[in-house]
């Protein structure tokens, strides 16, 4: 996300008091339990804003053959889909390319993966290319032959192991080349980088000082947990704390780069629990990560990040089924959704309901177990009750008086997001009552 500095500075007085958008304020007696003021814009959604990495696993069933996959996936109406690819012979560039993921799907070569984002679902692609200058332009100058490439990324977790697989002082050599020569053939594609395992300050720190002056936007990945396994009620908690470090993250590009409010973030990987092994997937299937997903989404978006999530298929952390994942009633068979894509689908609005607006405003809620999300020009209130008891609130609103809203619901009795009835809005306000565990998507008419 490009940011404006209008933006900019609605964000920064957010972190310092000038607009209340947080998610915990304490409320006086007579304030209601959720506040929405329409007429306050805090963040700008952009295209491509919400988008999904295309893994190359698939369990032999894939964007470039699976109907069912597709469709699972157009239903959420992605504009952008990342997806690493690479020569088959490093160096090589008559050798095939390929997908770059470990043990991925090497039968289709790139121009077929790329041919089924650009034509099959009508996406626009993100380039992940490798850390090598001729390989990284030679694969964007073969792909912007045959459609667009707007964004390309440098790399992918060289931060990983001790030491590295690349240092920072290195990478950050080898991006400003390349992001050199992409800007020379086209000096509107974005280069960013470094897309790190995790918000790795001091790897950031090094890459920006060396390369503010190149870099378009700031790309690194962030999972929910991973190494150790949280209980569920601090999991949940803890998905307010992707404002802090995209916060953290937005704070060191102001600090080093030269008009660093122009550089965008990119989380170009999130989901809940990357160390949730399949097929058990004891975590990835129940209805935590449909809570979880909504509310970490909701956060990403109002501090002004892209989101991708990752991936489209990929066992535990796929958006559909790979396999079959789970056990039991959490069971999720070969291309249905995973419990991660309706926590996606309560903005997306899974085609199902109208999605959730381009412009963010304000909420505020004095309950700190309610997460709350809601957008101005298509009036749409995302709320997430990470309780485990039902809970029932009052809503005021400014700049929405009287109305009616569509009601959709996701709960763990009935996972797929479903209408739940419809809420009359009178005097600025209405009540509503939120299952426990549960995210609510008030669709307003």
């Amino acid at each position: 996300m490009r940011r404006s500095r209008v933006l900019a500075i609605a964000a920064t007085l957010a972190l310092t008091g000038g607009a209340v958008v947080t998610h915990t304020t304490t409320a006086t007696a007579d304030e209601a339990g959720v506040a929405v003021d329409f007429t306050r814009p805090t963040a700008q959604i952009e295209t491509g804003d919400i988008g999904v990495t295309i893994t190359g696993y698939g369990g032999l069933n894939y964007i470039v053959n699976s109907e069912d996959h597709r469709k699972a996936l157009a239903a959420h109406g992605f504009d952008t889909m990342r997806i690493e690819l690479r020569y088959e012979t490093p160096g090589d560039h008559d050798s095939r390319i390929i997908c770059g993921g470990d043990s991925c799907h090497k039968d289709y070569d790139g121009d077929t993966w790329m041919s089924a984002i650009r034509d099959k679902m009508n996406a626009t692609p993100i380039l992940v290319v490798p850390a090598d200058a001729d390989d990284a332009v030679s694969l964007y100058e073969h792909f912007a032959a045959t459609g667009t490439v707007p964004k390309v990324i440098v790399g992918n977790e060289l931060d990983a192991g001790n030491p590295p697989r690349m240092d920072a002082a290195t990478y950050a050599g080898v991006f400003n080349e390349i992001a050199t020569r992409i800007h020379a053939a086209d000096a509107s594609v974005q280069v960013g980088g470094p897309g790190t395992a995790h918000n790795n300050i001091g790897y950031l720190r090094t890459f920006l000082e060396k390369s503010g002056e190149h870099v378009d936007f700031v790309d690194y990945h962030d999972y929910g947990m991973g190494e150790t396994r949280l209980p569920d009620a601090q999991l949940l908690a803890e998905a307010a704390n992707y404002e802090r470090d995209i916060a953290e993250v937005r704070t060191l590009i102001d600090s080093t780069v030269p008009n660093g409010s122009d550089v965008g973030i990119q989380i170009g990987e999130w989901n809940m629990d990357h160390g949730d092994k399949s097929p058990a997937c004891s975590s990835m299937t129940s209805h935590l990560p449909t809570v979880w997903g909504a509310a970490a989404l909701g956060t990403m978006l109002e501090s002004e990040a892209t989101a991708l999530l990752f991936g489209d298929k990929n066992g535990c952390l796929g958006l559909t089924g790979e396999w079959g994942e789970g056990q039991g009633e959490d069971f999720v068979d070969i291309n249905k959704p995973m419990p991660i894509s309706h926590g996606v689908g309560m903005f997306t609005g899974e085609g199902l309901f109208r999605p959730f607006g381009t412009t963010m405003v304000a909420t505020s809620t004095s309950d700190d177990l309610l997460y709350v999300f809601a957008s101005a020009d298509d009036k749409n209130i995302v709320v997430v009750n990470t309780a485990t008891t039902e809970t029932s609130t009052a809503m005021s609103f400014t700049g929405l008086d009287s109305g009616t809203a569509e009601v959709w619901q996701t709960t763990n009795a009935q996972r797929v997001p479903h209408r739940a009835g419809t809420a009359d809005i009178s005097g600025g306000g209405m009540t509503a009552t939120l299952p426990a565990r549960s995210v609510t998507t008030f669709v307003v008419g």
